[in-house]
């Protein structure tokens, strides 16, 4: 980790990568990152936050689509304009349309009380349901995924549970139409939450930012 020292009293800063910013521990001043590195292709980005993200993919693929153009664009948004993963998830509420098969906050909010006797099983004490997805009509309840300020859970059919922590997110591998499976498995998918794909990364711009918040240390993100 690179190591500034605090024009004030001298001491370690520590790089929050969320907000780009360097922060002094020891007498809380903080410093506005003067200069983003340039990379060797400017393009391979598009703009995601390289403190946070590092793309090995080749996106410009995924930005030919309307959907995976709006999915990056949506990441990079919600990761410059808001300070938290709570501020991100009131934009989702209050501002994006999503579709029947998602229950969030108040929002059909019987979906998620009625698949708690399933994932609650793998929930810590405290630990709050964001968002609930059926995964299709022909599922009827029996498939979903689960979002927590914890971890992702994926639930299949035989209520065989599986979960991702949050701060164990090392890969997103994203494929067509912005579909995006975590830690480089398929049976770990989040897919299909919208047309445009602006629900869709800002729900993973979230997850991420949530990551971060736990564990301010990570390392990057890798993009596949």
């Amino acid at each position: 980790m690179e190591i500034r020292k605090c024009a004030q009293c001298g001491g370690n800063l520590k790089h929050m990568p969320l907000k780009r910013v360097w922060v002094c521990p020891y007498c809380g001043a903080q410093y506005e990152e003067t200069a983003i590195r340039e990379k060797e292709n400017p393009d391979t980005g598009f703009g995601l936050n390289e403190d946070v993200f590092e793309v090995e993919a080749d996106l410009s693929k995924i930005m030919k689509s309307k959907a995976g153009q709006g999915f990056i664009k949506s990441v990079i948004y919600c990761m410059e304009s808001f300070e938290t993963a709570k501020d991100v998830e009131e934009y989702m509420l209050g501002k994006l349309s999503f579709s029947d098969d998602i229950a969030m906050g108040s929002v059909r909010e019987e979906y998620i009380r009625d698949a708690m006797p399933v994932i609650g099983t793998v929930l810590d004490p405290g630990e709050r349901v964001i968002l609930y997805e059926n995964k299709g009509l022909l599922s009827k309840g029996k498939e979903y995924l689960a979002i927590t300020d914890k971890r992702s859970i994926f639930v299949r059919k035989k209520k065989e549970v599986e979960t991702v922590l949050h701060t164990d997110l090392d890969s997103l591998m994203i494929r067509d139409f912005a579909n995006c499976y975590l830690n480089d498995d398929f049976d770990k998918g989040i897919i299909n939450l919208d047309g445009d794909g602006r629900f869709q990364g800002a729900l993973i711009a979230m997850i991420c930012m949530l990551s971060f918040e736990a564990d301010p240390d990570r390392g990057k993100i890798r993009i596949l």
